[in-house]
């Protein structure tokens, strides 16, 4: 009878430390995987927590440990952010030289993604991109360098067009650019606490940060990636360039703090680094480096450069370098830098749609929508930005590239069906081919082909009186359309016998689409 009562007593207990673990787990909070879970604390606001406090917490899943910083974010708040990459029960447990930062614990139930939520990007088949849940990503570039800098109600504006906008991601610099046509403006405010003229570096203006998270997530609301450009060498005499070795990376470790966990970032160390006063002030090596070892969410990195010739290539081969970010419209260079590489190519300035006087603003949109065309289908990955004088604001100077606020040219239609047709294709299988017309350098002339042999075909060329061929292979027909690029009409739809077609144009920016019929 002791016997039995005492297995009765442990089935008991057993079952009610179940029960009680169930409970526990139904009542922690339920996070979907990528998303982010964020811890808040309050503590000490004297002093210059900024510089003096130093706060982590390591979040644990089945033997899966990532330690993540924290970051204070003024009044006194200390914040850590972390974006779990695996279901199920995360604990946590916070780690600093603040005793009452120290030992908070908690946890959250991660769960399945739903809806737009397909996780953040992953380079696959070395040339390409893909969401972490496998869905195709093909990126469509914009620039504003300098969005989140000026005044408000532009920012809103900014918001409001690329929601109609084709373009899923957005080249955006962290501080405050100093330029012509129409930059020579102060920033809505300053990074870090500033007067009469001079920088406190130790004291961030946490508001301006505030500013960047909050865009940051709009953008990912709006399925938009964010590259953040950490650095560049317009600034003035605001100094951020010149911080010094010890603030970039004190400044550099606070970004990851604050944003990597939204998985819509990207990092590229700058905008045009090898601009002579800035090319020496910044150990990029040990700000690359800084970045793949000490970002737990592992955002993918890049280098952009200056002057559009490949001995301005920072060398992209090195190992915390994701993939090749260029300023160059040399298309007919793509499968090379593919081959020496062996990344993502990213043609993140390629001049730009707009009337100014210099030639990296003065793109016709039909150019612009070209060269989208010519850079896909040399296997690289395209993006935009304009130039044209906002005039619906008689007031400001504000230019789409810089500022952000309403897109005014033409091409952004286009480049929409530039992406239409790119994404009815699987692009991260398909391999780029040239036949260069003459002189490299005459693009227009070129013929792009991008294709996966005995599936899919698309060719592409600018001129007219040009004769497109395919050399179609398999058992199989095809069904091909003809693409008037420009006027974005299907011109006409076939179907093709396997072999070679050939196909001879009489108007500017025609693509050949060819697709293997299903039986």
């Amino acid at each position: 009878m002791k016997n039995t009562t005492i297995k009765l007593f442990a089935i008991f207990m057993a079952l009610n430390f179940l029960s009680c673990s169930q409970e526990k787990e139904k009542s922690l909070e339920e996070i979907e995987i990528w998303n982010v879970y964020e811890i808040a604390l309050n503590g000490p606001s004297t002093g210059n927590p900024f510089m003096d406090v130093v706060l982590k917490a390591d979040f644990v899943n089945e033997g899966t440990t990532i330690s993540v910083p924290g970051f204070y974010d003024g009044s006194g708040v200390y914040r850590i952010r972390f974006s779990p990459d695996k279901t199920g029960t995360w604990t946590y447990k916070t780690h600093s030289n603040i005793r009452v930062l120290k030992g908070a614990s908690g946890g959250f139930q991660c769960v399945a993604a739903t809806g737009d939520n397909h996780g953040p990007l992953k380079v696959v088949n070395t040339y390409s991109l893909q969401y972490a849940d496998s869905t195709s990503f093909y990126p469509v570039g914009t620039t504003a360098y300098q969005w989140t800098s000026v005044d408000q109600k532009i920012q809103e504006k900014t918001i409001e067009t690329l929601k109609a906008s084709p373009f899923n991601k957005m080249r955006m610099c962290v501080f405050p650019k100093w330029y012509i046509y129409g930059n020579e403006t102060e920033p809505w405010q300053y990074p870090f606490r500033r007067e009469n003229g001079e920088n406190d570096l130790t004291r961030p203006n946490y508001a301006f940060f505030q500013n960047v998270d909050r865009r940051v997530k709009q953008l990912l609301d709006l399925g938009i990636q964010a590259d953040v450009i950490l650095f560049h060498p317009y600034d003035r005499d605001w100094g951020y360039f010149r911080m010094g070795d010890a603030m970039n990376k004190r400044y550099v470790h606070y970004m990851i703090a604050r944003i990597s966990a939204y998985r819509n970032v990207w990092w590229s160390l700058a905008n045009e680094w090898d601009v002579p006063k800035i090319k020496e002030a910044i150990d990029w090596e040990g700000i690359g480096t800084l970045l793949k070892n000490e970002d737990p969410h592992q955002r993918l990195r890049g280098i952009h450069n200056w002057y559009n010739t490949e001995d301005h290539f920072y060398d992209h081969s090195r190992p915390w370098i994701t993939h090749t970010s260029a300023q160059t419209a040399q298309f007919y260079n793509a499968l090379r830098w593919r081959g020496q590489y062996q990344k993502p190519l990213l043609f993140d300035e390629m001049r730009y749609e707009g009337d100014v006087e210099r030639g990296w603003g003065n793109l016709s949109a039909k150019e612009m929508t070209s060269y989208f065309w010519m850079a896909g289908l040399s296997g690289g990955y395209p993006t935009h930005g304009e130039t044209i004088r906002n005039t619906s604001d008689q007031d400001t100077e504000v230019r789409w590239w810089a500022k952000g606020g309403i897109l005014m040219g033409k091409s952004k239609e286009r480049i929409g069906f530039f992406r239409k047709i790119m994404e009815e294709l699987p692009a991260h299988e398909m391999w780029p081919a040239l036949e260069v017309q003459g002189d490299s350098a005459h693009l227009n002339s070129n013929i792009h082909t991008f294709f996966k042999e005995s599936e899919c075909y698309l060719t592409y060329v600018a001129d007219s009186a040009r004769t497109l061929v395919l050399d179609l292979k398999g058992n199989t027909d095809y069904e091909l359309q003809v693409l008037d690029t420009w006027n974005m009409k299907i011109m006409d739809t076939k179907t093709v016998k396997p072999g070679v077609y050939e196909y001879t144009t009489d108007f500017p920016y025609t693509a050949l689409k060819a697709i293997l019929k299903e039986d």
